[in-house]
């Protein structure tokens, strides 16, 4: 191997080293997952994302940390979802500030949310009154609830872009079932998409009653013709998910389009009744008492609902 070909490969290696280190100021972990596309978390070395069990098997910390993702285009920076509201460190606000506004420098800033839940809202008290702060919010999701700032926000409907300048574009497209109109944004060009938690973050997609999993049977086929559509540009061999909840992907490793793929797939086979379950509880959703799991592909929902579907089928 010449010394040229060594220095690019060892240039190489370093560039991602540099990429993927992480930075933690205050509760919050910022690692940067590509060119000026950044992941945070609310969580940190003293309480780490997920659960931490003790020798005994209990479980001696638990944090659901909620994830945030902010793109710097070359006029505008994007930051996706506002995470837990923190309440365990005391300098969230300051810090999320900080961590923010250190790389949206000078460029224009605007947040947008991903769906109504109050885990990927929760840190918007920290820009609300924030006037460098603008919000682009999806309107069918928010339809009727005064959160935002009004004249430092718009609206924008299903399949709407945003252009932040220097060819970074923001593609948006709704995927409900998990909620009415849950959103997903679409990176042009880089095989990129953040979820929220519209197909989960591969632990399980949420859907909180029946007609919740009727439309997101409809929305995964819809989801697919969407990421197959030629003028679309997506790359499915290539597509990478980051979900609301990253830290739950870690036993799949990185989510793709296979992902998708299979949670058609789990939808076919819990139509016949002879998919894997395992029980699931929640000592505030009594609801969601099941996980159905199909390849990569898990659904939480209820197991007399998934029955009666079966049922029907057969009539």
């Amino acid at each position: 191997m010449n010394k040229i070909v060594v220095l690019a490969v060892l240039l190489f290696s370093l560039c991602n080293q540099a990429i993927s280190q992480s930075v933690q100021n205050g509760p919050y972990t910022v690692t940067e997952i590509s060119e000026n596309v950044y992941h945070f978390e609310d969580g940190n070395d003293k309480n780490p994302p997920g659960q931490i069990f003790g020798d005994d098997g209990q479980i001696v910390n638990s944090n659901n940390c909620s994830d945030m993702y902010l793109i710097v285009g070359g006029e505008k920076a994007l930051l996706i979802d506002l995470s837990n509201a923190v309440k365990w460190d005391e300098t969230a606000t300051e810090s999320l500030r900080s961590l923010v506004y250190d790389r949206v420098a000078n460029k224009k800033f605007f947040i947008t949310v991903t769906h109504n839940h109050g885990d990927h809202l929760g840190m918007l008290p920290a820009f609300a009154d924030d006037t460098k702060a603008n919000f682009w919010i999806p309107e069918k999701e928010f339809e009727g609830r005064d959160i935002f700032p009004a004249e430092r926000t718009d609206f924008f409907a299903e399949n709407a872009s945003f252009d932040l300048g220097g060819g970074v574009v923001i593609n948006t497209t709704e995927v409900p079932g998990h909620t009415a109109h849950s959103t997903l944004f679409f990176l042009q060009g880089k095989d990129v998409v953040f979820s929220g938690d519209a197909i989960g973050s591969g632990s399980g997609v949420w859907l909180f009653n029946d007609e919740s999993f009727y439309t997101y049977k409809k929305s995964i086929d819809k989801l697919i013709e969407y990421i197959e559509d030629p003028s679309n540009n997506i790359n499915t061999e290539q597509l990478r998910i980051y979900g609301g909840h990253n830290w739950q992907s870690k036993k799949l490793g990185k989510l793709s389009a296979q992902y998708i793929y299979d949670m058609r797939l789990l939808i076919q086979e819990m139509a016949k009744g002879e998919v894997e379950t395992e029980a699931m509880s929640s000592s505030f959703l009594k609801f969601l008492d099941t996980n159905f799991k199909y390849g990569t592909a898990t659904i939480t929902w209820n197991e007399e609902a998934a029955d009666r579907y079966v049922d029907a089928l057969k009539k």
